[in-house]
């Protein structure tokens, strides 16, 4: 039987209290891995991140989470080091920090703009720049950003989202293209209508999310489960010859426009 196996390993998922990051985590403490993860440090990430820190451990698990300002440089680096700190490696490095709020392009200030791709692209670039150097020493590492499907279509309405999360597939090829032959991976995710509480705040009528599932070719919404799977694929050795890849984990949404 093919299994996940991350026995040993470590993992920094930076975004990973509540939904999909959340997902990502107990995926990864189920396949074995030591977890760490980052949330805003407001009074519902850290309850969230508590939570899921007990379960974890309840499972017989290892794991920490901060808060902590994605798009502080100071800040990733020391996620990285307490990582390096308390467990001497870092093998796996997850980005799913996200943040949108649908507004026409002629609506946005520049102010605007400049807060959304700050934290959906340039924490990236923030993050990957800190976990680097460590997976280069060790010859090996693995690493996934997340996206959104919305870069297949334009996003509807989120010029400043869209861009940012386009800019991650040419990250993801930077990286491949310098730091693949010493032994290090990056992919993208792309999701698309996932359950998640900012999906429910977006549709709050349960009625409204049965009919945005009805366009979904396989008739459901995506759960952060569905993502997370994806995620951890990525970053085993199953997937040890992929890499500068985007995976669209969307139903088939993506070629319904």
């Amino acid at each position: 039987m093919v299994t996940v196996d991350l026995t040993g390993r470590a993992a920094l998922v930076i975004g990973g209290s509540r939904g999909i990051g959340a997902a990502v985590c107990r995926e990864l403490a189920t396949a074995g891995a030591k977890v760490a993860w980052t949330h805003t440090g407001s009074e519902a990430g850290s309850s969230a991140g508590t939570v899921l820190a007990a379960a974890i451990v309840a499972d017989g698990g290892d794991c920490f989470h901060v808060a902590a300002d994605c798009t502080d440089a100071d800040a990733a680096g020391g996620v990285v080091s307490e990582v390096l700190t308390r467990w001497g490696r870092l093998d796996c490095l997850v980005y799913n920090a996200g943040f949108t709020s649908p507004v026409s392009l002629l609506d946005l200030t520049p102010e605007e703009w400049r807060r959304v791709v700050d934290l959906n692209l340039n924490g990236a670039f923030l993050a990957v720049h800190a976990a680097v150097p460590a997976m280069l020493e060790r010859g090996t590492g693995s690493m996934v950003l997340v996206g959104s499907a919305a870069v297949a279509s334009g996003g509807g309405g989120r010029a400043d989202y869209v861009s940012a999360k386009a800019g991650l597939e040419a990250l993801s090829r930077a990286i491949t293209r310098e730091f693949g032959p010493r032994g290090v991976r990056c992919n993208v995710v792309h999701p698309s209508l996932v359950e998640t509480e900012l999906l429910q705040q977006r549709y709050p009528d349960p009625a409204d999310r049965a009919k945005v599932a009805a366009q979904v070719p396989l008739r459901r919404l995506g759960q952060p489960e569905d993502i997370a799977h994806a995620v951890v694929f990525l970053l085993s050795d199953l997937a040890s010859y992929i890499t500068g890849q985007s995976l669209y984990v969307d139903g088939g949404r993506t070629f319904c426009r």
